[in-house]
C-alpha cells in the first residue's frame, strides 16, 4: 500500500501537476482589488472552489457523467466527454461554492480534485462597464480590467479618480431624467480641468461604455473650440461683426441657422455664441483657412484616442476632404465626430489657461497634468467670459446657478439617418464649467434622442445644472462650505 502511495504523489501528482494549463498558477495569485478615489471597495475577490479529475482512474464515463450532470444540472455528455479524454487532468466545473464542490467530491472517491480560485467581484454596479470583464482565468477581457491587466495580475490594487459616491447619485439623476426626457441613452463625466482625474463616467443604460466607444457628431458644443483657435491666431477680433442674416451659401451649400430672436444679423463672436449660429461660426472658419483649422482640431487631440487607462477607446473622425465646404460645416461641429470624452477633455484648455490635459481613471495626488499649453491664458479668460455669456444671456440660460458663475455651451446635432441629416433625431448636450474663472470641474451632458425638448437649452442644460448642484452641495468639498465656492479667484499664470 506504500508503495502505491508513493507512486501517486511521484507520478500521477506530476503529471498532474504538469498539466496544460500554464495560466493556472497565475490565477492562483489574488488578483489585484481596485478601489474609488477615497479607498472604497469597487471591485475584489471571493474564494471558489474548482473540482478536476483524472480520466485514467475513472472506470465507468458513462454512469459517472450522467451524475455529474444531474447533479450541476447540465447535459450529461458535457461531462462524458471529458471523463473520455486521454489525458491525466480535465476541469469538470470551475469557480463553484464550496457546498456544490463537496457534493461533486463525493461521487467518487479519488477521482475529483480540489482547487481554491479567485473569482471576481464587481461591488459597485454603476461602474460595470468601465471596469470591464474577466475569463475563467482572471486575465482581463474589457475595460481597466484589461487595460491594467498587468498590474492587477500581479496582485496590484488600483486606485480610481472615480468618487463612487458621486457616480451613484449621478447615475440616479440620469435614471430618474430618462423617465422624464424619454432619451435612447445618456451619459455625464466630471473631469478636474487641472488634473485630468475623470470623477464620474456614468453611461445609462449600462449595457456599454458609450462616452469612450462610441463617436457623434458634437453640433454646437463645438463651437468654443473653433472661437479659441480664431481668438488665438488673432484671425478675428472681438469687435469685429459678422453677417448672420441667413440663409448663408458656401459654395452652392446652404447653411442656416436655428430660430433665433437677434437685435441684429451683424454680430460679434460674443453675441455669435450666445444665440449658437452657424452661419458666424462658419465665417469665423473660413477667417482661421483650412490649413491652420485642422492643425489645431488635431492638437486639441480630435482623431486619436485621448489615452485613458479603459480598453476599447474610439479615435473618432476627422474629414478626409477638407475643403471650403467641408470647413464651414465643421466650423459649427457638423462633419466631425468625436467620443463623449473627447470633447468634455477638450475644454480642458478653455477651462485651465490654454493646456492639454489627459483624461485619467487612475488618482493622482499630482496638482496638475498638463501637457502641453495651446492657448494663451488671455485666450483662455476671453472664451471664458464668452461662455459666461451664453449662460447668463443666451442658449445656456437653464444651466444657471445662483451666485455661481459657470461657462457653458449648448449642442444640438442632427443624427444622420440613411445617409441623411434627421430633422426629427438629434444628440443634445451641454459642456461647461465651473466656477468659470478658476474651475473645479468640466462637466459634460450627452443625450441621445431625448423624446422631450428638441433643444439641448431645454434638455441637457438643465440637467448639467442638477448635476453642478451636486457636485456644489456635495460633503467631499474638503470643509468648504458654498459660500466659500462663490469666493473665487481668477486664472493662475503658469
Amino acid at each position: 500500500m506504500e508503495g502505491v502511495t508513493l507512486f501517486y504523489w511521484q507520478v500521477l501528482w506530476g503529471l498532474w501537476s504538469k498539466r496544460s494549463d500554464s495560466s493556472f498558477e497565475e490565477c492562483r495569485v489574488e488578483r489585484g482589488k481596485i478601489y474609488d478615489r477615497y479607498g472604497r471597495i469597487i471591485v475584489t475577490n471571493e474564494v471558489r472552489y474548482s473540482v478536476s479529475a483524472d480520466p485514467y482512474m475513472v472506470d465507468d464515463p458513462v454512469g459517472l457523467g450522467n451524475k455529474i450532470g444531474e447533479l450541476l444540472g447540465k447535459p450529461a455528455n458535457l461531462y462524458i466527454d471529458k471523463l473520455r479524454e486521454n489525458l491525466r487532468f480535465v476541469w469538470i466545473e470551475r469557480k463553484l461554492n464550496r457546498e456544490t464542490a463537496d457534493r461533486l467530491l463525493s461521487l467518487k472517491k479519488g477521482v475529483f480534485f480540489l482547487e481554491e480560485e479567485y473569482q471576481r467581484l464587481c461591488l459597485n454596479p454603476d461602474v460595470r462597464e468601465i471596469i470591464g470583464d474577466v475569463d475563467i482565468d482572471n486575465k482581463g477581457l474589457s475595460g481597466i480590467e484589461l487595460a491594467l491587466d498587468d498590474k492587477l495580475k500581479k496582485g496590484e490594487n488600483i486606485y480610481l479618480s472615480i468618487d463612487s459616491v458621486l457616480q451613484a447619485k449621478i447615475n440616479d439623476l440620469l435614471l430618474e431624467s430618462q423617465k422624464s426626457l424619454g432619451f435612447k441613452k445618456g451619459i455625464v463625466i466630471v473631469m478636474s480641468p487641472w488634473t485630468g482625474e475623470v470623477l464620474a463616467l456614468v453611461n445609462f443604460p449600462h449595457t456599454k461604455n458609450f462616452a469612450i466607444q462610441d463617436i457623434f457628431e458634437p453640433g454646437s458644443s463645438f463651437k468654443p473650440i473653433v472661437a479659441s483657435i480664431a481668438l488665438e491666431e488673432r484671425c478675428i477680433n472681438e469687435e469685429e461683426r459678422f453677417n448672420c442674416r441667413p440663409p448663408f451659401v458656401v459654395r452652392g451649400i446652404s447653411i442656416k441657422d436655428a430660430p433665433h430672436d437677434v437685435e441684429s444679423y451683424d454680430m460679434t463672436l460674443k453675441e455669435i455664441l450666445e444665440v449658437s449660429s452657424n452661419i458666424g461660426m462658419a465665417q469665423v472658419g473660413i477667417k482661421i483657412g483650412t490649413d491652420l483649422f485642422y492643425r489645431y482640431i488635431s492638437s486639441f487631440g480630435f482623431g486619436i484616442p485621448t489615452g485613458i487607462e479603459i480598453a476599447g477607446e474610439a479615435s473618432g473622425m476627422l474629414p478626409s476632404r477638407r475643403d471650403m465646404i467641408t470647413l464651414t460645416q465643421n466650423s459649427f461641429g457638423q462633419g466631425i465626430a468625436m467620443s463623449a470624452l473627447q470633447l468634455v477633455s477638450s475644454y480642458a484648455p478653455l477651462a485651465n489657461g490654454g493646456h492639454i490635459v489627459k483624461p485619467t481613471i487612475l488618482r493622482t495626488s499630482s496638482p496638475t497634468n498638463f501637457l502641453n499649453q495651446i492657448l494663451s491664458c488671455e485666450t483662455s479668460r476671453k472664451i471664458t467670459d464668452i461662455l459666461v455669456n451664453v449662460v447668463e444671456n443666451g442658449t445656456g440660460k437653464k444651466a444657471r446657478i445662483e451666485g455661481i458663475e459657470i461657462a457653458g455651451k449648448t449642442g444640438t446635432a442632427q443624427k444622420v439617418i440613411d445617409g441623411r441629416y434627421s430633422m426629427e433625431k438629434s444628440i443634445v448636450s451641454f459642456i461647461g464649467y465651473l466656477p468659470a474663472h478658476h474651475p473645479r470641474y468640466i462637466i459634460g451632458v450627452i443625450l441621445d434622442e431625448p423624446e422631450v425638448g428638441r433643444w439641448a437649452s431645454d434638455t441637457a442644460a438643465p440637467l448639467f445644472k442638477k448635476v453642478a448642484e451636486i457636485l456644489l452641495y456635495d460633503e467631499r468639498l474638503k470643509g468648504e462650505t458654498y459660500e466659500d465656492i462663490k469666493v473665487t479667484g481668477r486664472y493662475r499664470d503658469n
